[in-house]
């Protein structure tokens, strides 16, 4: 009896062993995936931070300059480019952190830039570096979708996080996708973006508190929004820097709502922030208070969303209280398929494979969820860090059927997030545990033996004609 339990016992521990080894040896597929630049920022200056970036990008990609360029010709005219330059860059430039503009020039010595600001002579300037670091200010604007699942409704027991990125490219800037990871001495930061570009616009952070930015705004509310600005006298923040310096500075949904909440932006826009617990989406209007939506919130009558533990995100403001939104249709088509696709329940809930099947979405021809413009598709889990990602291809806009990109090693061993270290503890303490009860069924089966050896069989006969 003791032999078989034992036998049993060691076959769950070494079954135990096989399961944990085979999650540890499911490597993802190398094809296709854009290149991560890993910054060991603890030592560094900001100046040196950016140098490494430059050095690191322009090695990856000898002809960045000339990459770039060709993406701004693409994509503005040369009379808009100096209405930029002499409306908007100014204003945004001098609320810029110094840290960032130190960066900024740090990967400007590493590069070679140029002054003359004319689009598509083959090379990058200074002014046109830093428009590329504004997309989400200027009249480039990243739009998209998001969806999400709190614990209660999600099978990983923590949060899932869906986003897709729409922004018009060229080859060009497709050819530059990257992620760069600042690794400081007690905190690590993900910018999911482009090589050498370093303001963010889909992020996240070691404690699993993730960031992104959403396009509300029609394309002619660019110019008025600024004028209007300026007269009011208001520190402009730009987006993208704004979300960088809440990812370096907080941990939760709540800290960095309260952050994003206090500071005036030029244009309408939602940032969708959430954690390992929560989920929430920050409705921003240059003439309104910004406010938080969650999945509780009270949408337009034509909006209606009623999804427990599910939210949603498209380019425009659903909140009830926001007057002239969501006027344009792919904002109405998306809405509602996202509102037809969040069914899940505690009874039914949702994994990585169900979030991806919606971030894929192609129901709506010219309304999709994945669209002909969507750049970067990605699915990110705070609970474990784990990013899976789809880059769009450099010479095709095929869309793909699913993910080929997972990223499970972009954290260093030391920023691993806690869930992840907590599924290692449980298994250990569960092998420790078996191991103790092993050892008392061992030690109880020789007590068994010791006493049964020590009996006297003369005493027990004499005892017996008693």
């Amino acid at each position: 009896m003791f032999i078989t339990s034992l036998r049993l016992l060691i076959f769950c521990l070494l079954s135990g062993l096989s399961i944990l080894g085979t999650c540890q040896e499911m490597p993802p597929s190398p094809e296709g995936k854009i290149p991560v630049i890993h910054i060991h920022a603890e030592n560094l200056s900001p100046v040196d931070i950016g140098l490494e970036i430059g050095r690191q990008s322009k090695q990856l990609f000898p002809n960045i300059e000339y990459h770039y360029d060709r993406y701004l010709m693409a994509s503005l005219s040369q009379m808009g480019f100096n209405d930029i330059l002499r409306d908007r860059l100014p204003k945004l430039k001098s609320h810029i952190d110094n840290a960032y503009q130190k960066e900024m020039e740090g990967i400007a010595s590493s590069w070679t830039l140029i002054h003359n600001n004319k689009l598509g002579d083959g090379y990058l300037s200074w002014d046109e570096y830093w428009v590329l670091n504004l997309l989400a200010d200027i009249s480039l604007p990243a739009n998209g979708t998001g969806f999400g699942v709190l614990n209660t409704v999600s099978r990983e027991k923590s949060t899932i996080i869906g986003r897709n990125l729409d922004l018009k490219s060229t080859p060009e800037l497709r050819a530059l996708q990257a992620i760069t990871v600042y690794q400081y001495s007690n905190q690590l930061v993900v910018n999911i973006g482009f090589a050498g570009v370093i303001s963010v616009l889909s992020g996240f952070n070691d404690s699993g508190l993730f960031l992104a930015h959403f396009n509300a705004a029609s394309d002619l509310s660019y110019q008025n929004s600024y004028s209007a600005r300026q007269e009011t006298g208001k520190a402009m923040q730009a987006y993208g820097f704004a979300l960088r310096k809440a990812l370096e500075t907080t941990a939760s949904v709540r800290k960095a709502t309260n952050i994003l909440a206090k500071n005036t932006y030029g244009i309408s826009s939602n940032i969708l922030i959430a954690d390992k617990k929560n989920i929430q989406v920050l409705e921003y209007s240059p003439v309104e208070q910004a406010q938080i939506r969650s999945w509780k919130s009270e949408t337009h009558p034509d909006k209606q969303w009623n999804s427990p533990s599910q939210i949603a995100v498209v380019d425009c403001h659903v909140l009830n209280s926001r007057s002239g939104s969501c006027e344009r249709a792919k904002d109405s088509y998306r809405w509602e398929r996202l509102r037809t696709q969040a069914i899940f329940t505690k009874n039914k809930r949702a994994g990585v494979q169900d979030i991806a099947g919606i971030m894929l979405d192609s129901h709506n021809q010219y309304y999709e969820i994945l669209a002909v413009d969507t750049l970067q598709s990605m699915i990110y889990l705070p609970g474990t860090g784990h990013l899976y990602l789809y880059a769009a291809p450099v010479n095709t806009t095929k869309i793909p059927a699913a993910y080929k990109i997972y990223y499970q090693d972009i954290l260093p061993k030391k920023f691993r997030n806690l869930q992840n270290n907590n599924y290692y503890f449980w298994w250990i303490s569960g092998l420790l545990i078996l191991l103790a009860i092993a050892l008392w069924l061992i030690r109880r089966s020789m007590r068994e033996k010791t006493n049964r050896d020590n009996i006297n069989p003369d005493n027990i006969s004499t005892n017996s004609r008693v």
